[in-house]
């Protein structure tokens, strides 16, 4: 009987020798893929007190939100990796010393500032529909306004007191002054209601469709300015946000302590934002900042450089197709 064959295929020794994605080959064996986290609801609204003391003094969260959590992943996996000589950091009296419990808590921290975005995003969209909804009767009450002012400019010709009225109608511009603006001029055509039903150019027509737009602008503007309870929900959003910036300064703090000038560092780099989101939550612009304050060129170089590596460690927080918010 002819003895089986034991040579291996060409093509499966290739397969056999092809490298390792560059994730599997960079990220450490903290970073395989786990359950997905889950923060209770006690541990929740403990973190959201916390987030709330803090007031007014907090950071505008940047946007990327997903890259966000990725980044902060990694510096959590980290402090967890060298949680022995972190926790033995001699920190000033005035700082309580890092436990391991903080270094886990940024775990929660990150998961809060996931909560508290999905519940801004899903506020912002209400007020962004309505917003739409409020582009598309605005410009037609624009045109009806213009033809009341051409009437009531020739009306007031020789009114100063008129003309007042006029220049105050004018002087705004934005949604809710074109709103006050067409209450304005109904009590303007109210007052002059005979003269107006007897011009020859519409006058009479723009006022009736005005009074039908009136009621429907104003409760759209409402609709459309953010609530009390979206405006709450941004805050805590940049709360959370907060959180987790001074979490990881407190680690990169005691990271540096121990290993600066080593390549260890590079796990606790700064995330890099530019100024224009860091001042105002908006799209990231050209020139990037760390968080820290420093050009990202001297503070996260390194980090940049490690990108590859830092999804490749916090792949399991980061679910596949997560939207990120840009404002």
């Amino acid at each position: 009987m002819a003895k089986a064959s034991t040579t291996t295929s060409p093509t499966t020794d290739k397969a056999s020798k092809k490298p390792a994605p560059r994730e599997t080959q960079r990220a450490p064996r903290s970073s395989t893929r786990a359950a997905a986290y889950t923060l209770s609801a006690a541990r929740e609204a403990e973190l959201l007190r916390e987030a709330e003391s803090l007031g007014d003094n907090t950071v505008v969260f940047p946007g990327k939100l997903a890259r966000r959590v990725v980044w902060a992943s990694r510096i959590q996996l980290a402090a967890e990796r060298d949680a022995a000589d972190l926790v033995r950091t001699p920190f000033p009296e005035d700082e309580p010393p890092l436990t391991r419990e903080e270094i886990r808590a940024l775990r929660d921290k990150i998961e809060l500032l996931r909560a508290t975005q999905s519940r801004w995003q899903a506020a912002q969209q209400r007020q962004e529909q309505a917003a739409a909804t409020f582009a598309k009767p605005a410009p037609e009450a624009a045109l009806h306004r213009q033809t009341l002012l051409r009437f009531f400019d020739l009306r007031f010709k020789k009114s100063p007191e008129g003309q007042k009225r006029l220049m105050a109608i004018r002087a705004g511009s934005g949604d809710a002054d074109l709103v006050q603006d067409v209450s304005d001029l109904l009590l303007l055509c109210s007052e002059h209601a005979e003269a107006l039903h007897k011009a020859p150019r519409g006058e009479a027509d723009a006022e009736a469709r005005l009074r039908e737009l009136s009621p429907l602008l104003a409760r759209m503007l409402a609709d459309k300015t953010l609530s009390p309870e979206a405006q709450r929900s941004r805050k805590l959003r940049d709360a959370a946000y907060t959180l987790v910036v001074h979490a990881e300064r407190r680690l990169r703090a005691a990271a540096e302590y121990w290993y600066a000038g080593t390549d260890k560092m590079k796990d606790y780099a700064p995330f890099p934002v530019s100024r224009g989101a860091a001042s105002t939550g908006d799209k990231e612009e050209d020139e990037a900042f760390a968080e820290d304050g420093a050009p990202e060129g001297d503070a996260s170089d390194e980090g940049a450089a490690d990108g590859g590596a830092a999804e490749g460690r916090a792949t399991e927080d980061v679910e596949s197709g997560e939207g990120e918010d840009e404002r």
